[in-house]
């Protein structure tokens, strides 16, 4: 075979090769992460809930088919930045805590209509303004469970948890995502906690959970505050990484036709 020809047969083999990862890469099949994953770009605003009738603003739906498609099967999280929950000046922490270490408010079985788009949600017993969450299934039928009981004067302390397994539509904790409770401005303590999302879930929702009263919480000015949360990297779409493939593809193609 002369010297075109074996570069003729490298780059139909490259191309063959490429073909096949986009292919699997567009179905889902064979790009895995490890768990646990931490979600890129997250947002939490002073007036987020996730329940149907409340006076605040009803959370986005985080898909978490993109992440099951990629293996994921649990969740970190890592949130910075303060809320105001009472029309004060005064900022609390994601895991509902002021610069002194105060929770402003405990509230038991918070619940407005009980449902997020009409779909049952259990009740919200903790701090005010924390960081809660649902792994939720819009199919879901029955009641589901309400969450523990996260309220900063119980005992055992629920929120300190390493690792949670939440039912389908059941809220639970999430704070910072660390195990300690960490007020407004300090270092952050404790270990990352870890996040099992349940069989069934099709979305994440986030919100301040326990809020019984949604309309103040901003201050004097009419400043909304929010948490945020991140990490340094996050996994690609399955149509991301199809449409690299097919770039590649697409560059293999053009030099050989040059070459030759």
């Amino acid at each position: 075979m002369g010297t075109r020809g074996s570069e003729w047969l490298r780059a139909r083999n490259a191309i063959k090769t490429l073909c096949v990862a986009a292919v699997a890469a567009g179905a889902g099949v064979g790009v895995a992460h490890a768990d646990p994953y931490l979600i890129n770009g997250l947002t939490v605003d002073s007036h987020q809930i996730y329940y149907d009738g409340s006076n605040g603003t009803l959370s986005p739906e985080i898909a978490l088919a993109p992440l099951r498609a990629q293996g994921i099967t649990q969740l970190i999280f890592s949130f910075t930045g303060g809320v105001i929950t009472d029309g004060t000046n005064q900022l609390a922490s994601a895991d509902g805590l002021y610069s002194n270490g105060v929770a402003p408010y405990n509230f038991y079985q918070t619940r407005f209509s009980g449902t997020y788009l009409g779909v049952a949600i259990g009740s919200t017993t903790g701090i005010d303004p924390a960081i809660m969450g649902v792994f939720f299934s819009p199919s879901f039928v029955g009641t589901p469970q309400d969450s523990l009981d996260y309220r900063s004067t119980t005992s055992p302390d629920n929120r300190t948890a390493l690792s949670y397994s939440p039912s389908l539509n059941q809220p639970f904790w999430i704070g910072d995502g660390y195990s300690g409770n960490n007020p407004y401005g300090a270092a952050v303590t404790g270990t990352q906690q870890v996040f099992n999302i349940p069989d069934g879930a099709e979305y994440l929702l986030l919100g301040i959970g326990a809020d019984i009263n949604l309309a103040d919480n901003q201050n004097s000015a009419n400043q909304q505050t929010q948490f945020n949360g991140g990490t340094t990297g996050s996994v690609p779409e399955p149509e991301s990484v199809a449409l690299v493939g097919v770039a590649a593809l697409g560059l293999l193609a053009s030099r050989y036709r040059r070459r030759t």
